[in-house]
């Protein structure tokens, strides 16, 4: 069994559910009201089931309703996360409920809530996404960590001279995580959870803000943001670097021309490269969608435009926070670039859903 969920089994004492209600299919997530160290706290925790834990809309509605309760409350979240992603099968539309999902982490953020989350074996796709909102992140040493899964980054033609193994492993994820800490045993589990949940002093989530843009380089440009008298241009049918996000994290930043900021968007997805996997891609989009929701709570009116196409990770990350997604005629939001879901799951599994975006809460208005 791994570290995590033997952990939890052992020293978290659960109390009651918060999932009692729920029916369907076997949930992917349970919660409880729970106690760890005398102290109260609410526990999320990832389920095995056939699909891997991966999250559906069910599932992620549920998880929202406990972070209100967790707010109200003014409980600290553990979240023992052992995930695979999105839910493929329910087809294009759970990109709207990861849109509500991510601004569900960000609002209790903002908070001041503590938000723990304990890594399992395989957090991937949008659960990478949730994970880089915790204010802590405990990796075990069997974790891995990856915006796309590994078979689709192995069988990518660019990427099969690269150790994709050793990019998303636990190892080299801390390295690059100002919020991460390492635990091989129950012990050092123990100790890391009680220090995260005893910390006082600046917001985790102002650090990370602080370490992200060095990814671009001391002076955070990338010729593909470009910076009018509107807004931001992200130019470009190619999916953005790493640079490409630490620039536009920057300049979302840095705005301070007017209390409207236009993001304008033509690229389709996240990077699918192991370089940019290999700098924690995962961690740069939460970035994102913090600046952007950081710049909105200052009093800035933020629209996310999206002006091609737009898949995976870099939709959520820039819808989840905006004040209004719009989109142009035609546009299609899909939950993963052209071509990768049928290397994931058979076709006709997937829910044959004609996908109206507006209806789906996907984006908020069509423009042009």
């Amino acid at each position: 069994m791994e570290l995590m969920r033997t952990f939890i089994d052992e020293h978290v004492a659960l109390l009651n559910s918060l999932a009692l209600g729920l029916t369907g299919n076997p949930l992917s997530v349970t919660s409880w009201c729970a106690r760890f160290h005398d102290q109260p706290v609410v526990l999320i925790r990832s389920e095995n089931t056939a699909d891997k834990g991966a999250l559906g809309a069910v599932e992620i509605d549920h998880i929202c309703k406990v972070f209100e309760y967790a707010a109200k409350k003014r409980w600290p979240i553990l979240f023992y996360l052992n995930s695979a992603g999105a839910r493929l099968s329910e087809g294009d539309g759970i990109q709207a409920s990861f849109r509500k999902l991510l601004r569900s982490v960000l609002e209790f953020r903002t908070g001041g809530h503590r938000f723990i989350v304990l890594m399992g074996r395989n957090v991937f796709g949008g659960a990478s996404l949730l994970a880089m909102g915790g204010d802590t992140r405990i990796y075990e040493p069997s974790t891995r960590v990856s915006m796309t899964g590994p078979r689709v980054l192995e069988k990518l033609s660019d990427n099969r001279n690269q150790d994709v193994s050793a990019i998303i492993a636990a190892e080299n994820r801390i390295e690059k995580d100002a919020s991460g800490v390492w635990a091989e045993g129950q012990s050092e589990v123990k100790r890391a959870l009680i220090e995260a949940l005893t910390r006082s002093g600046p917001n985790a989530a102002e650090l990370d803000m602080a370490h992200i843009p060095v990814a671009a380089g001391p002076q955070n440009v990338s010729p593909r943001v470009h910076i009018n008298a509107a807004g931001l241009y992200c130019a470009g049918t190619t999916a953005p670097s790493v640079v490409d996000l630490a620039a536009l994290i920057s300049a979302v930043t840095d705005w301070d021309r007017e209390n409207t900021l236009t993001l304008t968007c033509e690229w389709p997805c996240h990077s699918l490269n192991t370089q940019d996997e290999n700098a924690y891609q995962s961690y740069l989009l939460y970035g994102l969608s913090e600046a952007i929701y950081h710049k909105v709570d200052e009093g800035c009116e933020v629209i996310c435009h999206f002006a091609e196409d737009v898949s995976g990770g870099l939709y959520i990350a820039l819808a989840s926070a905006s004040t209004e997604v719009t989109a142009s005629a035609n546009v299609k939001v899909q939950a993963l670039p052209y071509g990768v879901v049928d290397q994931i799951i058979v076709s006709g599994d997937v829910k044959k859903v004609n996908v109206e975006l507006i209806a789906l809460k996907i984006i908020d208005r069509i423009e042009g």
